[in-house]
């Protein structure tokens, strides 16, 4: 995961400028809702906090080039991520080694979990566990290696999302003529990475975590993604006072990203 859509990322992977380059990339796209102010406060500093983290065995399920396990391991906690794929252990692994970074690598599925019950006093994952064919069978996993009290957070695609309804019902569904073929999550699928992509409502995020005490769900908006590509741009230009409301009202209601903190 690489964040690299266009093939920009020239450097060789696996070196450190190749790091550097995919960080940049996620960093960026995540700065509206993640870190505004960065690199004058923490990456992600508005989904975690770093101070309280420090101490603590965290889990992250998906490891991808290993951003968020580094950050971690910064932060002072014992950090062990998983990944599915092979390549991606071994990616984040050679970026650990580089930067002299304190965090483990195991090769494991999410929906099994090879941890003892009650491990980990944290579990961390970001736009992962979507891309599971069975992620009840995830948040089982993370309930059961989650101490008591312990903290699961984690980011999934929204369903009640601008990208969800408008872009993938009437961009790709209607105007492409999908939805003839197709139903609404299948139309969806065309265009989201992944080979699944579940997409999820807050009330069926509530659900699904209903063995945990207590759930907080925010929503989120990718960065570089207006609520209404085609509108926002014109309203910017004419009104822009309120296309900036307008933007803000819509992403914080209708974002791509759902995030939620559940306890133990």
């Amino acid at each position: 995961m690489t964040y690299d859509w266009e093939g920009q990322i020239l450097a060789k992977e696996g070196t450190p400028e190749f790091f550097r380059q995919s960080d940049l990339r996620a960093l960026e796209a995540h700065r509206p809702f993640g870190h505004p102010q960065y690199p004058d406060e923490m990456a992600y500093s508005h989904l975690i906090d770093w101070k309280q983290v420090c101490g603590q065995r965290v889990l992250e399920i998906g490891c991808g080039m290993g951003l968020h396990a580094s950050l971690f391991s910064k932060a002072g906690t014992e950090i062990v991520t998983i990944d599915l794929t092979r390549k991606a252990c071994c990616l984040a692994h050679q970026r650990f080694v580089q930067g002299n970074i304190h965090a483990s690598v195991v090769q494991s599925d999410g929906e099994r979990l090879p941890f003892h019950d009650r491990t980990f006093d944290r579990v961390w994952s970001w736009g992962v566990i979507h891309h599971s064919a069975h992620t009840e069978m995830i948040i089982q996993e993370v309930s059961r290696v989650l101490k008591s009290g312990g903290i699961f957070q984690a980011m999934v695609y929204h369903r009640q999302s601008v990208r969800y309804w408008l872009i993938g019902g009437i961009q790709h569904g209607l105007l492409q003529r999908k939805l003839f073929r197709m139903n609404l999550a299948r139309v969806n699928q065309t265009f989201t990475d992944g080979t699944i992509a579940h997409h999820y409502s807050r009330l069926e995020i509530h659900d699904l975590l209903k063995e945990f005490s207590k759930v907080r769900c925010r929503i989120l908006q990718e960065a570089g993604s207006d609520a209404f590509p085609k509108i926002s741009p014109i309203l910017r230009k004419a009104i822009p006072q309120f296309a900036t409301r307008f933007d803000r009202w819509i992403n914080e209601h209708f974002g791509w990203f759902l995030f939620f903190e559940a306890t133990k």
